[in-house]
């Protein structure tokens, strides 16, 4: 659920490829875009995944969409709106990127506008298993990366990369903002710090919410899951990992201590580690919003996050790149998928059982 920029209307992305306008309350009976004949919702993890209204949309018309087709590529598109302003013009669309996926999973999914006016899209490692080339920490691969793009089109390139990219002028790819992420499926912007707090899904133990305060940061994916150590049997190729600002585990995880082993990489803690860390009801973690609404003052400045498997909402503070004073909010929303703001401020929460909620105070 988003909206544009001084706009009192809400617009909700249905998976299966439309988007609903919501004026005063009530649902329009057009969709404002309909791309059922060419977004793919067979697979679980796929669809049409989410929409960014341009920075200019109240007078460009410019938005853009990301989805997944039937060969389980990412799709990213631009739209333009029509003359009737409930509508988007379908003609008008121009594929921006497309990223070939390997499976039906782990693609990411989030195109965001930051505070700097840039596109960034969350792409995640579009496969099941674990690739043992390790994609998501190679520059030469968008897997596994958010991107930081300028969408519009570039001369006959269908979008600019901006110069202050962390890795422009190196050997790869220049889109990279950040990079060692297994499937970031939301993030955003705190707006305090300019931080970027990334949900990133794990695999078999830990989910994780990882703090960017800066570009070029490598999450860790790859040779970590969370804080754990993934192949202690042979060199990890993970170049000054970042450890999780949040830990969720999956299970009791106890640590099998391994001899006369030395892992390259251990995040500045021993080589064995022999925590026995309880497990959560937890299994897709979903980064939220920073709460704005003056209407909520015991979370203003408070960021939100939550997770499929597990109905409870929670937040942290933001101190000096650190999630701090962890709580939950005494609310459960069931089959969360994603959050979204409106142009007012107001918090909203979607279900993939149905229901956009929005939070009020008590």
């Amino acid at each position: 659920m988003t909206s544009p920029a001084g706009d009192e209307r809400l617009f909700i992305v249905e998976r299966a490829g439309r988007v609903w306008v919501v004026a005063r309350g009530e649902r329009l009976p057009r969709p404002f875009l309909d791309l059922t004949d060419r977004v793919s919702a067979r697979g679980v993890e796929e669809g049409l995944l989410s929409l960014a209204f341009a920075p200019d949309y109240a007078t460009s018309g410019l938005f853009y969409v990301d989805y997944t087709d039937g060969q389980h590529r990412t799709i990213v598109e631009e739209f333009r709106r029509s003359r009737d302003p409930n509508l988007a013009d379908p003609r008008t669309a121009r594929r921006v990127l497309v990223v070939p996926n390997a499976s039906e999973n782990h693609h990411g999914g989030l195109v965001l506008f930051g505070p700097d006016g840039r596109l960034y899209v969350g792409q995640g490692i579009g496969t099941t298993g674990s690739d043992p080339t390790f994609p998501e920490q190679r520059l030469d691969n968008l897997h596994g990366k958010i991107l930081r793009i300028d969408p519009r089109q570039w001369g006959k390139r269908p979008y600019r990369t901006p110069p202050d990219n962390p890795f422009v002028g190196r050997p790869g790819r220049d889109e990279i903002w950040v990079y060692g992420l297994r499937n970031p499926w939301r993030f955003g912007f705190d707006p305090a710090t300019g931080s970027l707090v990334i949900g990133d899904v794990g695999s078999l133990s830990v989910e994780e919410i990882d703090i960017a305060t800066h570009a070029g940061m490598n999450f860790g994916w790859g040779c970590f899951e969370g804080s754990i150590l993934q192949f202690p049997e042979r060199p990890a190729p993970c170049k000054d990992p970042v450890p999780p600002a949040i830990e969720h585990f999956r299970r009791s995880t106890p640590t099998v201590e391994r001899k006369n082993v030395a892992p390259r990489v251990t995040r500045g803690r021993p080589p064995v580690d022999v925590r026995l860390e309880p497990g959560e009801p937890v299994c897709s973690i979903i980064a939220g919003v920073a709460v704005q609404d003056p209407e909520l003052p015991g979370l203003v400045g408070r960021y939100l996050y939550g997770d499929f498997c597990d109905p409870t909402l929670r937040s942290f503070r933001l101190d000096g790149g650190q999630a701090v004073d962890r709580r939950s909010l005494g609310l459960g929303i069931p089959l969360l998928s994603s959050f979204g703001v409106d142009s007012a401020g107001h918090v909203y929460v979607t279900s993939l059982a149905g229901p956009v909620y929005r939070l009020g105070a008590p």
